[in-house]
């Protein structure tokens, strides 16, 4: 066997040990963690909602959060779905997709259809200037318009469902 044989050999096998020491290092983890990222296919834009009503009010209540969080106040009555459409959209969904989270289930084919009011009382508020965490922020509505408020009780679907400041789905009161 020639040296140069012997030298690629050698440099081969440090190569393989090298590569193995590091696999199964912290880097290596590392490495094994975005390697299934690095080779999925792009899923970008392909996905449609699919949501029922409290999976509706969960993701509207969330996205008011968010502009609670960026703001300091929930969003005005005038734009508020304008506004939560902005942190409704996320990368995986189609597009036009993210505004059916604003519609009520039996109003999602219907354009201009929203069925979903914002409580006036909580409209442009900061969260800690609401004393009662059970206070309505966003309701069913007897109304189907875009960016309506008002109030549940007088509002309110019969029987409709909503979301409180804390997050709680309950039944609008008759």
């Amino acid at each position: 066997m020639s040296t140069k044989r012997k030298v690629l050999g050698c440099g081969c096998g440090v190569l393989l040990i090298a590569l193995g020491v590091t696999w199964f290092s912290p880097a290596g983890k590392a490495i094994r963690a975005l390697l299934p990222i690095a080779l999925m296919k792009d899923t970008a834009g392909t996905e449609s909602f699919k949501g029922d009503l409290s999976d509706r009010l969960k993701a509207m209540y969330t996205a008011a959060e968010l502009y609670h969080q960026s703001e300091d106040s929930f969003p005005k009555a005038e734009t508020w779905t304008d506004d939560l459409l902005k942190r409704l959209q996320t990368q995986n969904l189609k597009p036009g997709e993210a505004e059916k989270k604003l519609k009520r289930p039996d109003l999602e084919t219907i354009p201009d259809q929203f069925g979903f009011e914002i409580n006036k009382e909580v409209a442009g508020k900061y969260k800690g200037d609401i004393k009662d965490p059970k206070t309505i922020m966003i309701f069913e509505s007897k109304e189907t318009k875009k960016n309506l408020s008002g109030d549940p009780k007088v509002d309110g679907k019969p029987g409709g469902q909503a979301i409180t400041v804390s997050g709680e789905l309950v039944n609008i009161s008759p």
